[in-house]
């Protein structure tokens, strides 16, 4: 059981069960106001566009049979994959500045590793 069901049925108590339903009240608002949209295939999306973090998923289904969470996460992990293919593409190493703040915050000589492209650098 998540966090927010705890909360939502009760188990924190009264102040927690309060804050959930002020939240899902809020989040159907946003639903009606179209600052949360559902498309055709139940891709829940925010008022950019981008497809909803598992979090906001999760409660949106407390309120609405429309959204669908394997969609919804689909269209999330494509946009993640092309956000981290586009930083791939564009990615030009470490300025001198970061290189001179990674020497402050991890010593000179230092192995550093860019989780997202594999980029080795040492420092």
């Amino acid at each position: 059981m998540s966090r927010f069901q705890q909360e939502l049925s009760g188990q924190l108590g009264d102040f927690w069960k309060d804050r959930a339903e002020k939240e899902l009240e809020y989040l159907k608002k946003q639903l009606e106001d179209n600052q949360i949209t559902i498309d055709d295939n139940g891709v829940a999306r925010n008022k950019i566009g981008r497809a909803v973090m598992s979090d906001l998923l999760e409660k949106l289904v407390c309120i609405t049979d429309k959204v669908n969470v394997e969609a919804t996460q689909a269209a999330r992990d494509a946009e993640l994959d092309e956000s981290i293919a586009k930083y791939k593409a564009n990615y030009k190493g470490p300025s001198e500045e970061e290189m001179v703040e990674m020497r402050a915050a991890f010593g000179a000589g230092s192995r550093i590793v860019n989780i997202l492209t594999g980029d080795v650098v040492t420092v």
